[in-house]
């Protein structure tokens, strides 16, 4: 796959094009997961690639904007304008480019502006896993990324190259949508591969012994009587 494997290398230069300009970019999607696994996948794209995702945090939108011209981006003037709190979209040689700004937000939010330092060039790889998990109605590309994500890293306790199962759990033990949402997730997975089994239950078994937040609790009332996500815009 000749055309993800530029990809790859471009989504790589462009974090590097950032730091150069000061600034904090860190990549998710597929890109990052396949960047983050490549000790499984031998550094290849485990399949193609359409857009290249990354999160800024809003402190450095101005230097990740003019580090991205000089590298050949230019923004979409309406979508930006309409949207510069939260999410930019730009354009350049290998296609689009979308920019959240400190939190993804999709079908759940995540609150990711604190953790951006904690990996390079992707998010950490607990987080990559939340993007993915996050979604609704998972696409076969999002499955193929959650696979992969769990068969190239064991379930631990920290940060680091490994599912951070304890800060996945405090983060669902607070938010009843997030909860529902991951778990039902993680539960599908069931019979794909066997290590995909295994990390997938333990994950399930950490998250339900962490303590629920009385607003967790809250909602848990309603159950999904009220709808706990959100219906995402494709934007083009």
């Amino acid at each position: 796959m000749p055309d993800a494997e530029m990809r790859l290398s471009e989504a790589v230069s462009l974090v590097q094009a950032a730091q150069d300009a000061g600034a904090t970019l860190r990549l998710l999607g597929g890109i990052a997961a396949a960047l983050h696994s490549g000790s499984l996948t031998s550094g290849r794209p485990h399949r193609e690639f359409g857009d290249i995702d990354s999160i800024t945090r809003r402190r450095d939108v101005g230097a990740v904007v003019r580090a991205l011209r000089n590298h050949g981006f230019e923004p979409d003037g309406r979508f930006n304008a309409l949207n510069a709190g939260h999410r930019l979209i730009f354009y350049g040689p290998p296609g689009k480019l979308d920019v959240f700004v400190n939190n993804f937000e999709m079908c759940h939010r995540l609150e990711l502006s604190e953790r951006l330092l904690l990996d390079t060039p992707t998010l950490t790889v607990s987080d990559l896993l939340l993007t993915k998990l996050q979604v609704v109605e998972l696409t076969e590309k999002d499955l193929a990324d959650v696979e992969l994500l769990l068969k190239a890293h064991e379930v631990g306790e920290a940060e680091g190259d490994v599912i951070n199962a304890p800060y996945i759990a405090r983060l669902l033990a607070r938010d009843w949508g997030l909860w529902r949402t991951v778990t039902r997730n993680l539960e599908r997975l069931a019979g794909l591969d066997s290590v995909v089994d295994a990390r997938g239950e333990q994950l399930l078994r950490v998250i339900a012994a962490a303590p629920r937040t009385s607003g967790f609790r809250l909602r848990a009332v309603l159950g999904e009587r009220k709808r706990w996500y959100e219906l995402p815009e494709e934007v083009g």
